[in-house]
């Protein structure tokens, strides 16, 4: 291979972290403009509006597997322009208020664009770094949620005041736009280098056939799913995602109308989480791979969060934001070393179908959270509703501490 087609491992990760951002900013967009957009579309409670976040990620459950496949047929190339450019679709169309059947089907639009870019993008990541450096390479890329929600938090209660509530939807649109156009151009060699890379650790190699793919040479492992240890991280991560992806999405809400602050002062203080995030999942991939091991740190981090949410209910309004701070450093880290975990539990051939069973639950979990926690609170009260997270989390803890293989 030439110096002309590689691609540094530095720029495959940043265009993944970059283009799955795309997704995470869609994914919650919605959160941070719950009360404008239920008077705007006439939504008819929590539950609704759960579901208006929560359906973006509906196609992945049947998704996340197939996308493996899609992956190894097509390459990484093409299936990143295919995903980048569904995440483009689905918030033009978002912005042209439809109601609210079309904003639904828009939302999961978006959901298979970040769908597809979640199984190619801790591949991609994973196959262009060495196991000195994967897990904090990881633990950047997995910071792409914290980004997102950033992003939406602090813009979209600002954007949806100074104009409407689909300015917010033609922000994603343009955003989208940009890293389609960057990965035309940036990653047109993607494929060739990282089947050179991957060869790389296994025999010495200098030269990658053209056209050649990264995609594993077997599309299907029926041992993948016959692995105790995958499916109990997979709990792990659904559990930790109902939890944290739905009080999240409610947070906001929450210290609006029930603890009274300002909704874009309340938006901005549930932003600090991911802020904090993003240097806790750096260092905790970091701490991870100098112990070796993923085990300690993920179940450590489940039980933290599930002090956070028990709170919660209790916990003084004027310093809410330490609490905030605390939810962060908890739960922030935990998506990276969930994937981590992956090249401990199945061997290097079947790590990209791994990535796609995870991702399925990753899906499952995100599609119950908002739903799930929304319904929740029109039953049993917003308190309840904090304190039912924290049993759930346990068992994520639980299933982590008895995974067998994970060191």
């Amino acid at each position: 291979m030439t110096n002309r087609k590689k691609i540094s491992p530095g720029l495959v990760l940043f265009m993944m972290l970059m283009s799955m951002t795309a997704g995470a900013m869609c994914l919650n967009k919605v959160a941070p403009i719950v009360p404008v957009l239920t008077e705007s579309m006439g939504l008819a409670g929590a539950g609704q509006a759960g579901l208006l976040i929560s359906v973006f990620v509906f196609s992945g459950i049947f998704l996340a597997i197939p996308s493996g496949v899609i992956i190894a047929k097509l390459g990484y190339y093409k299936t990143g322009i295919i995903a980048l450019a569904a995440i483009l679709a689905g918030s033009v169309t978002g912005a042209f208020d439809l109601g609210y059947a079309v904003m639904l089907g828009s939302r999961i639009v978006e959901g298979v664009g970040l769908i597809l870019l979640m199984t190619l993008g801790p591949a991609a990541v994973a196959s262009s770094f060495d196991d000195r450096r994967r897990g904090s390479a990881m633990g950047l890329l997995m910071c792409f949620m914290a980004f997102g929600q950033i992003a939406m938090f602090n813009l979209a209660p600002r954007i949806a005041e100074s104009g409407a509530w689909e300015n917010v939807w033609w922000f994603t649109a343009i955003y989208a736009a940009v890293f389609l156009v960057a990965w035309i151009v940036a990653l047109r060699n993607l494929d060739v280098s990282l089947t050179a890379a991957a060869q790389a650790k296994e025999a010495p190699v200098t030269e990658a056939p053209e056209g050649a793919s990264a995609a594993p040479a077997k599309l299907f492992s029926k041992d993948v799913f016959l692995n105790p240890g995958m499916w109990l991280i997979g709990i792990t991560l659904m559990v930790y995602l109902i939890a944290e992806q739905g009080v999240i999405s409610f947070l906001p809400t929450y210290l609006a109308e029930v603890r009274g602050m300002d909704a874009a002062t309340a938006s901005s203080i549930v932003s600090i989480a991911p802020l904090v995030g993003i240097p806790v999942g750096i260092v905790v991939g970091m701490i991870s791979d100098k112990m070796g091991s993923r085990k300690k740190p993920l179940g450590v981090l489940m039980l933290a969060s599930a002090v956070t949410y028990a709170l919660m209910p209790t916990w003084p309004t004027g310093v809410f934001i330490v609490l905030v701070v605390l939810f962060g450093i908890a739960v922030m880290g935990i998506v990276g070393l969930c994937f981590s975990a992956v090249a401990e539990l199945v061997p290097p051939a079947q790590g990209d179908m791994a990535v796609a069973l995870l991702n399925t639950f990753q899906w499952v979990g995100i599609f119950l959270s908002s739903s799930l926690v929304g319904l929740l609170i029109e039953a049993v009260g917003w308190d309840m509703a904090f304190y039912l997270m924290v049993p759930l989390t346990v068992v994520g803890a639980v299933c982590t501490f008895v995974t067998p293989k994970l060191r």
